[in-house]
């Protein structure tokens, strides 16, 4: 219902397009208040705009996809009620951030985007190693809200707003020379909470970590839950404008973390962690086009990915659930029995590389002229076309470990996979090859002719076919350098455990926190528990000393109270102060 409501949402706006484009983009308001108390009102704030009615179009498309593989991948699975409404309240978070125009409210759904997140990572809760995945997902992401969270507090007062199209107002009246004091601060809390969902370095290993729950959330998780912190930062992006340091960190952050993800994909053993650093390198570049100012090639590099992934993931859950193993090394030869499935990954590969026509060509093309027209345009373009030389090659080693070569004892004997699972793979593949033929036609993206490419297109291009020639020679076919020799192994070791960050962490941050809480620990049983222990010990010790005054005897009494106010008759006649003699006259 959701998706057919979307759908029919999304043609009745773009039927208005004869009517002229005032009737196009107009957009639609709702809301209502939520809290309003001394003086604070918090408003949830709707816009139904051509953006939002286009994601939720996805969204609630690859949910029913989804959802319907799912009936089969978890066929005879016991925990149906939990995963299930895990993955609604997935589709429910993310209809409900496309929708709203209140950072706040923002805020609050990507929480509960996180919560959703916990809760499906330990789908498996009775495997420890589930359970630790679906904690350290939890906290690693808690680091970007909590700073989020600090941005999102101490930009109402310079502001006056949390309003998307209110802030844009006020940083259209800014000088980007004369900001207030500490905007560039907050801003880049701002951007901490993004960076934490598209899980970019240094806050990443959440993804790596939440491969424990079932493939089918996987499939959503990579594919549209990972946008949504990049939804936010692109509401943002007039407020990012102001600061070229914001944008500045922007672009490191993206380029090291397109770069980054793209090589320890290629040394991943997981399947399914191979795709899902290569979410990272993808989102990396996306942070790099809203670094540049490139808003319109970042919305571009958001539409053309979701559907590639999502195609891929469903090709990969087909194999993983008829062999009973997601080790690339333990596959291989299934081109003769899943030929179809195998064609549904290479068209879910064609769209997130620089291949002509799929729409990853057109939107890395556009990046590839933002960045000519940078500062450092050698440096950058390096970048881009490094990156998409590693996502093709990873892409095509991926391929190659599962359907190329010979069968291995895992996929010898490998059965049919269901129908429930194959029928959406089918359908989202016809989508997918579809999608830059449907974006066209709706007026919604542009594919240029190859007489305008332009010359930044060509080193794109060479850059595929480099990358993904190179992986083919060595994974297509039994290769010994697919192999990296003995002294090279450590490298290989060291990509694969995502270059020791998570050691890292261990030693630094962790170490750091775990000595802090040591200190307080012994702060608060030697000082604070000292203190208080050792002056109560000191009165029952007194206590218990008066005591044995105590005898009974009515003339020891007396004596006492005598001898005690004659001392304090003595003390007052002491301290009484002297009056000065004053004679008579």
């Amino acid at each position: 219902m959701a998706f057919v409501h979307s759908v029919l949402a999304l043609m009745g706006l773009l039927s208005n397009a004869a009517a002229g484009p005032s009737a196009l983009y107009k957009p639609l308001t709702f809301g209502w208040t939520w809290l309003s108390t001394a003086g604070l009102s918090i408003g949830f704030e709707g816009i139904i705009t051509e953006p939002a009615l286009i994601a939720m179009t996805v969204i609630t498309g690859l949910h029913v996809l989804t959802q319907i593989f799912a009936i089969g991948y978890m066929e005879m699975d016991w925990g149906w009620p939990r995963f299930f409404g895990s993955l609604s309240f997935f589709e429910a978070g993310l209809c409900a951030l496309v929708l709203t125009d209140s950072l706040f409210f923002s805020y609050v759904i990507l929480e509960l985007l996180t919560l959703g997140t916990y809760l499906i990572v330990g789908t498996w809760y009775n495997q420890p190693l589930v359970v630790k995945g679906a904690r350290d997902a939890f906290l690693t992401k808690r680091i970007g809200d909590l700073i989020l969270l600090a941005g999102l507090i101490a930009i109402l007062p310079v502001t006056g707003t949390w309003n998307f199209h209110g802030l844009a107002t006020w940083a259209a009246g800014q000088n980007p020379d004369e900001l207030p004091a500490g905007v560039t601060l907050i801003l880049l809390a701002l951007i901490a909470g993004p960076m934490g969902k598209c899980a970019q370095i240094p806050l990443h290993l959440w993804l790596d970590e939440a491969m424990e729950s079932p493939l089918p959330s996987t499939v959503l998780r990579n594919s549209v839950v990972v946008v949504g912190g990049a939804w936010v930062l692109l509401r943002l992006q007039p407020l990012i404008a102001l600061s070229p340091l914001v944008q500045t960190v922007l672009v490191v952050v993206g380029g090291t973390s397109a770069v980054v993800g793209a090589l320890i994909a290629l040394a991943q053993i997981d399947v399914k962690r191979a795709l899902s650093f290569l979410v990272t390198s993808w989102m990396g570049l996306l942070f790099m086009a809203v670094g540049l100012g490139g808003i319109d090639t970042a919305d571009h590099l958001l539409l053309v990915y979701p559907l590639p992934m999502a195609l891929m993931l469903l090709s990969i859950g087909t194999i993983v659930i008829t062999n009973v193993t997601q080790d690339l090394t333990k596959l291989g030869g299934l081109w003769s029995r899943r030929p179809l499935i195998g064609l549904a990954f290479l068209t879910g590969a064609a769209g997130l590389i620089a291949l002509p026509p799929f729409g990853g060509f057109a939107a890395l093309r556009e990046l590839m002229a933002l960045t000519s027209a940078s500062d450092r345009p050698i440096l950058l373009g390096s970048l881009v076309l490094l990156t998409n030389a590693l996502i093709s090659a990873g892409l095509i080693r991926v391929f190659g470990l599962i359907w190329a070569g010979r069968p291995s004892p895992f996929t010898t004997r490998s059965p049919e996979a269901l129908w429930l699972m194959v029928l959406p793979t089918v359908v989202l593949m016809g989508v997918t090859l579809h999608l830059p033929q449907l974006l066209v036609r709706n007026g919604l993206y542009a594919l240029t002719p190859l007489p305008g490419w332009g010359p930044m297109a060509w080193p794109l291009l060479l850059s595929t076919l480099v990358g993904g020639g190179l992986s083919a020679v060595f994974y297509l076919r039994p290769h010994p350098l697919a192999h990296l020799p003995t002294i090279l192994g450590g490298l290989q070791d060291w990509l694969a455990h995502d270059m020791q960050t998570e050691r890292f962490y261990q030693r630094t941050v962790v170490g750091a926190v775990v000595a802090l809480s040591r200190l307080s620990a012994w702060t608060d049983e030697r000082l604070v528990d000292g203190f208080s222990g050792a002056t109560g010990g000191a009165a029952m010790e007194g206590a218990r000393r008066l005591s044995f005054t105590t005898s009974g005897r009515t003339q020891a009494y007396a004596l006492t109270l005598l001898l005690g106010v004659l001392l304090m008759a003595a003390w007052l006649l002491v301290s009484q102060p002297t009056v000065p003699f004053l004679p008579l006259r």
